[in-house]
């Protein structure tokens, strides 16, 4: 063999070489410097904390597309931080992240022990009480990732009517809520998303959950759920009777943006056949949807192929719909 042909065959090894590297490289790697700022913002008196990722060296007059993240009942925006936010402003995104009232860095639910002095006005007090965590409290929740697109939207990088929402778990139903009744939001992914919350918790008569309701007005039963009403293999305390009080299939007829719904074959928190399949079977004819299914359990999405997958099918749709 001459040595022109071995060369010759050297230069196409090294080619080949680099197009296995260039496709084994992850499609979702970020591709431009992202820059991080802290944040914190109110959410009917509470202090909630965020954080907010865009393009580095971006000009004041330069508008981007923005993404609010949801995180899911027991998760915290450090979690979106490291897997999901800096992957979407990667691709020139200006992303939002966010703790939910009583996780994470956000305050929880203040119960003083006394009752405050009745004053006219605005006035200073020292109260001692309860700093109240890991509860969740769907409606609460709604609230807070409301109060997080008002903040994002006054963000001077961003193109504040065109914004996507991304939510998991139980950040899926709250995602959609937010998507079904506000016009700036222009594309939705909710991910493995508890998205019918009367179907999952209809095991629970409507009759006990008034009777626990005269019972926490009239101060018999806790202010706030504790260990009483936790659920095997979730972390916090569920508001049972906010849990039955919120309903995001209520809004499925009110969804007109483009929808992305993943779910997770084996999932066994709920059943998938009343949550993103009847959703998408609810849009189907008249939103752009797509239904996305992925091998494994509830968590296996958090996880190598899944979470490759279902990052890089939220990215996509994004791209497509945002930009």
């Amino acid at each position: 063999m001459r040595i022109r042909d071995i060369r010759l065959r050297k230069r196409i090894r090294a080619i080949i070489v680099t197009l296995v590297v260039m496709v084994s490289v992850p499609a979702f790697a970020t591709q431009i410097p992202v820059a991080h700022q802290a944040i914190s913002f109110w959410s009917d008196g509470v202090r909630l904390q965020g954080d907010v990722f865009k393009p580095q060296g971006l000009k004041p007059e330069q508008k981007l597309p923005g993404i609010i993240l949801v995180h899911g009942w027991g998760g915290n925006k450090s979690n979106l931080n490291k897997a999901y936010a800096r992957q979407f402003a990667g691709l020139g995104f200006v992303v939002m992240t966010f703790d939910l009232r009583s996780w994470g860095q956000s305050d929880g639910f203040l119960l003083a022990d006394d009752a405050l002095p009745a004053t006219q006005d605005k006035s200073e007090v020292t109260v001692t009480g309860q700093h109240v965590r890991s509860i969740v409290n769907p409606l609460k929740m709604l609230g807070d990732t409301r109060a997080a697109l008002s903040w994002f939207v006054a963000e001077p990088n961003l193109q504040a009517d065109n914004i996507g929402i991304w939510g998991t778990s139980l950040g899926g139903g709250l995602a959609l809520v937010i998507a079904a009744n506000d016009s700036r939001i222009k594309a939705l992914v909710t991910q493995i998303g508890a998205v019918n919350n009367k179907a999952s918790f209809a095991m629970i008569p409507d009759e006990l959950v008034a009777t626990w309701e005269t019972q926490r007005a009239r101060g018999q039963i806790t202010p706030y759920p504790g260990p009483e009403s936790g659920v095997p293999g979730l972390r916090g305390y569920p508001d049972l009777i906010a849990m039955k009080q919120y309903d995001p299939a209520a809004y499925w007829d009110e969804l007109t943006i483009p929808t992305l719904i993943i779910e997770a074959e084996d999932e066994e928190l709920f059943d998938r056949k009343l949550n993103g399949q009847a959703l998408h079977a609810a849009l189907k004819d008249r939103v752009l949807t797509r239904y996305l299914v992925l091998p494994g359990t509830h968590y296996a999405i958090y996880r190598d192929q899944g979470y490759a997958a279902a990052l890089k099918a939220a990215q996509d749709w994004f791209v497509a719909h945002l930009k």
